[in-house]
């Protein structure tokens, strides 16, 4: 499959070191060391931290040929705290990736070029990187729109989330984001078989329904049941990147083989693998590479 992401490339300070990230970025990447051409539109500023992650890139093997450079504002940072291995984040704002362009490489993308499009809330909590975002979603065509909701503080609005939903055709979420979705589209909180119903009928675009639950697993929501699919246990050493990974393993075994339910299954294989690494972005196992092979 073909990727296109949209949306931050920033830095996560973690402990006091640095480690290239945001979800676009990892899923994009991830798509890559699955073997999968991957670019990403983003915004780096022309700094120091915004050098280094363009020359990351090229070693992660995702395309840069889509990032922008911003003159007037840094590239993006992210502060970090681990407990439990659990991630809680100070993400900075007016940043490089708020002001993404519709520019003129973007107008002219291949219309049959990617299959699969994917995005997440932050990037859309300014005006410039949002009304970039909707016209490539309407400007263009992609086999898959999947949407990661992704929810980070400050980074989010009901505006954000409806109009998201509106575009995507897979939709992706934790747990603990049903009940927020769930009280904004609904104004109550729901079973998450009820609210994965209801945004079915609601949004009649969104074929396949995502709900990762860490180490219990996920539960899928395809042609109108709700399916568990058990998740793998591990000692966690940071969960930064493992829900982007998930993601794009998802996406790389659901687009080779259609099935939704095997898909989950190795994406629960790389989640876990992910969590018991340090860093966003760890080199594959052989077990990985053969989940992600189909044996």
């Amino acid at each position: 499959m073909n990727v296109l992401a949209f949306g931050e490339i920033l830095w996560d300070i973690i402990e006091g070191k640095q480690h290239l990230g945001g979800a676009p970025f990892n899923f994009a990447a991830h798509a890559a060391q699955c073997g999968n051409p991957s670019f990403i539109v983003s915004r780096l500023g022309r700094d120091k931290l915004g050098e280094k992650a363009f020359q990351m890139c090229d070693q992660v093997k995702v395309n840069s040929s889509l990032i922008q450079w911003d003159e007037q504002h840094a590239t993006g940072v992210v502060d970090v705290t681990l407990k439990d291995g659990q991630p809680d984040y100070i993400i900075h704002e007016n940043v490089a990736y708020d002001f993404i362009e519709y520019n003129r490489a973007l107008q002219l993308l291949r219309e049959d070029y990617f299959d699969v499009f994917y995005f997440g809330s932050l990037a859309q909590r300014s005006t410039v990187s949002s009304n970039t975002l909707q016209k490539l979603l309407t400007n263009h065509y992609f086999r898959e729109v999947f949407y990661d909701v992704n929810l980070r503080k400050k980074g989010y609005n009901d505006i954000i989330l409806k109009k998201s939903l509106m575009y995507c055709s897979i939709l992706k979420l934790n747990m603990d984001e049903v009940p927020v979705l769930s009280t904004l589209l609904f104004g109550k909180s729901l079973a998450e078989e009820e609210f994965c119903k209801r945004v079915h009928d609601l949004y009649h675009n969104i074929h396949l329904m995502i709900i990762t639950a860490a180490d219990k697993g996920c539960m899928v929501f395809v042609r109108g049941l709700l399916h568990k699919v058990p998740g793998v246990p591990v000692k966690v050493a940071d969960a930064v990147g493992a829900g982007d990974a998930f993601s794009a393993a998802f996406m790389h075994s659901y687009m080779q083989q259609g099935d939704a339910l095997k898909a989950a299954t190795v994406a629960n294989q790389m989640g876990a693998f992910v969590a018991s690494q340090h860093g966003p972005i760890p080199a594959y196992s052989e077990e990985i590479k053969k989940a992600l092979a189909g044996e």
